[in-house]
């Protein structure tokens, strides 16, 4: 990475990687609050201890499904690709 030109590029490039991270950190903030939204739904309707393909599983339709899968993502994002059947 080459040297900024001066200070004050130095500052703004931080500034920029400090507020990427902040508008990922919320980004994943909301999806961990949708994704326990869920599980607790899923928990209380099977009445039991649930896992992740639980709450995937419980999906009314392929669309959700596939929502729920990228929630897990912000959990685990080493999840793979393909949806879990």
């Amino acid at each position: 990475m080459p040297l900024p030109r001066d200070f004050l590029d130095e500052v703004e490039t931080e500034l920029d990687h400090a507020r990427a991270s902040l508008c990922d950190d919320r980004d994943r903030v909301r999806a961990l609050e949708e994704l326990r939204r869920l599980a607790a739904g899923v928990s209380a309707e099977l009445r039991r201890p649930i896992t992740v393909f639980d709450v995937v599983r419980m999906a009314v339709d392929l669309d959700e499904r596939e929502r729920r899968v990228e929630l897990v993502r912000a959990l685990r994002p080493h999840v793979p690709r393909s949806t879990p059947r």
